[in-house]
């Protein structure tokens, strides 16, 4: 009864977090995000823009990345989902709209295995070597949890380096 009670509020709390979110993503970045996910998925796979989250960081005062997760459901036709990191360069052109260049993108959590609920990323431009390092939280299914609902806190961290995004580790937290 209370994992039943525990997932209600789930299903709810992740409903209230994903509301709206997909009318804060600018126009022509969710262009770019609905061209990766067609790249991505199968016949039968299809995005679900509600749960599109997107976080800007400056780097420099001349350089902001926005990191995008998004989510892909239903390949092959069945019951899961995928949910992806992509890290977008931002640039402008004077008098033009702001535009969005795709640096790279990683498979970061699904169904059994983790999951972002809310996107908080914590960036550091390393300046002597040029990679910027990002610190994303996330939540890991355990050994009790229902394969929809992960329960364990934990952060990974990510590193672009030149032209590729790896994770480099994950930490539990306490």
């Amino acid at each position: 009864m209370k994992r039943l009670a525990l997932s209600i509020c789930l299903v709810a709390f992740s409903a209230t977090a994903f509301a709206g979110s997909e009318a804060r993503v600018p126009k022509q970045l969710h262009e770019q995000v609905q061209r990766l996910i067609d790249l991505i998925k199968d016949r039968y796979a299809e995005g679900i823009p509600p749960a599109t989250m997107v976080q800007t960081v400056k780097l420099t005062p001349y350089r902001e990345l926005s990191v995008v997760v998004f989510t892909v459901e239903g390949f092959g036709g069945g019951n899961n989902h995928s949910q992806y990191l992509a890290v977008f360069e931002v640039g402008s052109d004077d008098g033009k709209p702001t535009f969005y260049t795709l640096l790279d993108f990683l498979h970061i959590g699904g169904k059994g295995w983790r999951a972002i609920e809310k996107l908080q990323v914590r960036v550091t431009n390393m300046q002597k070597s040029g990679a910027v390092e990002m610190e994303v939280a996330v939540l890991e299914v355990g050994p009790d949890d229902a394969p929809n609902f992960p329960s364990i806190k934990t952060s990974i961290r990510l590193a672009f380096r030149g032209d590729r995004l790896t994770e480099l580790t994950r930490q539990r937290q306490k």
